[in-house]
């Protein structure tokens, strides 16, 4: 399978995805062309963090490694962050271990300021997991949910109008929180 390189303008992150989803398949061509798409940004950010240009493409080298090997159990559903969160703790992880100059500091100090495009990126992955989520529930339940958290409809007035007991009400939110909660804690621990 060919896939086609975009021009710098081009918002590639769908074909991203669909990269990520062959790779996840095992396609190596798309892994040869998400790395060509991604290896050198991806250098130059470590670069710029850890000022050695050797140490920068060993780290982003391990990155490809480890993505490649564990391609099969991941479930990653925006790759681009995916792989510079990687970068950025690989950059953290070698500047806590060594000793480093000011400058050095201040570049492990940026580490954790996510930039505007990341942090977008993350939202968005999140209301898709959150909407996949509610998808997902059985339909009384999301009907409640919905009507709940939503439409700021309260206990009583959702269960006159289904013509269900109260009761009934809070335990469709009780099941439909305890299942956003399990689906959302993979996002939680990506975003820790």
């Amino acid at each position: 399978m060919k896939f086609a390189l975009m021009g710098e303008g081009y918002n590639n992150k769908i074909s991203l995805e669909k990269l990520a989803k062959q790779i996840h398949k095992s396609d190596r061509n798309a892994f040869n062309t998400l790395f060509e798409l991604m290896w050198e940004p991806m250098y130059v950010y470590a670069s710029s963090v850890i000022m050695d240009d050797s140490v920068a493409k060993d780290l982003v080298q391990e990155v490809w490694i480890d993505y490649w090997q564990r391609r099969e159990d991941l479930d990653i559903q925006t790759i681009r962050p995916y792989l510079y969160k990687a970068i950025r703790y690989k950059c953290y992880n070698t500047l806590r271990d060594s000793k480093f100059n000011e400058t050095q500091i201040e570049a492990a100090n940026s580490i954790y300021v996510t930039s505007e495009i990341e942090l977008e990126e993350d939202v968005d992955e999140l209301s898709i997991r959150i909407h996949d989520t509610i998808a997902s529930l059985p339909a009384r339940c999301r009907e409640v949910f919905t009507l709940s958290r939503i439409n700021n409809i309260n206990n009583r007035e959702i269960a006159e109008k289904l013509n269900i007991s109260q009761r009934s009400v809070e335990n469709q939110i009780s099941f439909a929180l305890r299942k956003l909660r399990k689906d959302l804690s993979i996002v939680k621990f990506f975003t820790l």
